[in-house]
Formats: C-alpha cells, sequence, structure tokens
C-alpha cells in the first residue's frame, strides 16, 4: 500500500491574512476625509441640474394630486410643506443624514405624539439645568449645536460632517425653491386660461 504523501502547509491568503486586514483597515479610515468630500460635492452640483429640478417637480406634482385635500387652508399648507420635504428626501435617495431623518421622522410621527405629554413634563424640570450647560460651552460649539438642530438628523456628528449635510441639505433647499416656483407660474398660467407651457420648462430656471 502506497504512504500518503503528506500536503505541503499553505500561507494563509492574502486577502484574509492579520497584516491584510490591518492594511485595509488603515486605507477604510484614511479615505473617508476625501471620499466624503467628492461625494458631497457631486451631490451638491447634482441639485443644481435642471434635469434634477424636473424630476423633482413632477414628482412633487404626483404626490399633491394623490393627497387628498383637507377643508383647513392652514392643513392644507402643512400637507403640501410635508410632501414637498418628504419627495426632497426620496429624490435624495436616502445618501444623506438628512434625507435619512426625513424619511425616518414620517414613521415615527405617531410614537412621538404618544410620548409629547411626558416629555414635555420632563423638560420643565430639566431646562433650567440643560440652559446652564449650555452656557458653558464656547460660542462655537453652541453654534454648531443650533446649526445641528436645524438640519435634520445632525445633532450629534462631527464638524465635517455637519458642513457636508449642510452644505447637501442647502443645495437640496434652493433646488426645491427653484422648482416649486417653476411650478406655481405654470399653474398660473394654465388656470388664467392662457397656453400650458411645456413641462421640460418645471427645470428651465436653474440659472436664473
Amino acid at each position: 500500500m502506497d504512504s500518503l504523501v503528506p500536503l505541503p502547509e499553505l500561507e494563509p491568503s492574502p486577502d484574509i491574512s492579520p497584516e491584510f486586514r490591518r492594511k485595509k483597515r488603515r486605507k477604510t479610515e484614511e479615505k473617508p476625509a476625501y471620499y466624503h468630500r467628492t461625494q458631497g460635492n457631486q451631490r451638491m452640483n447634482r441639485w443644481r441640474t435642471g434635469r434634477e429640478q424636473q424630476i423633482y417637480s413632477s414628482k412633487l406634482i404626483e404626490a399633491l394630486r394623490r393627497h387628498s385635500p383637507r377643508t383647513s387652508s392652514s392643513a392644507n399648507g402643512n400637507d403640501v410643506r410635508n410632501t414637498a420635504y418628504r419627495v426632497l428626501a426620496v429624490s435624495a435617495k436616502g445618501t444623506t443624514r438628512w434625507s435619512r431623518a426625513i424619511l425616518i421622522s414620517r414613521l415615527s410621527a405617531k410614537v412621538r405624539k404618544h410620548k409629547k405629554a411626558k416629555v414635555s413634563a420632563n423638560r420643565k424640570s430639566r431646562k433650567p439645568a440643560s440652559n446652564r450647560e449650555k452656557r458653558k460651552l464656547p460660542a462655537v460649539e453652541r453654534k454648531l449645536m443650533a446649526l445641528g438642530r436645524l438640519v435634520p438628523g445632525c445633532r450629534k456628528i462631527s464638524f465635517s460632517t455637519l458642513l457636508e449635510e449642510t452644505s447637501d441639505y442647502i443645495a437640496a433647499l434652493e433646488m426645491q425653491v427653484r422648482a416649486m416656483t417653476a411650478i406655481t407660474e405654470f399653474l398660473a398660467v394654465a388656470n388664467d386660461g392662457g397656453a400650458m407651457p411645456p413641462a421640460d420648462r418645471l427645470g428651465s430656471n436653474v440659472n436664473s
């Protein structure tokens, strides 16, 4: 009976070796600064294109048509505003913190409504202490906290991420204003009985 030839000891594959994993970890830790900056610039430039504005306008009109109107004018205004923000978040495709926060806030609205009474009762007792703590913070940190409250989903993030999210959020809001202005003019012409302008005009005031 032939003797079994011992198998040679193979070295671990370079893609699973500890050294490779350490190098990969270092690369992923070094990558985000430049990578996220590039991604943020691409997103901001996207909001400035006429095509993105036209897509947003079309989605917003469809969403408003599906929404059932209410009797109160203030309620209708809130519904339009909430719909406009929700469509804006959908247009961002969840690639930013602020867009994910807007989409999640709609799902958790009912939960917050039930907890509102308890939270308001607790805030009365904790408010003086929180104000004293805020006064101790430097002016720059207080301003960053205020900015984080203005941008959805950006209360507790790093300074660089906050700036990126804020820049993208402002660019998206500017596009939203242009789109809603174009929709208003579009509907005004239709209500006056004039000739309906082409739909591509909804994205024509990008550089105006």
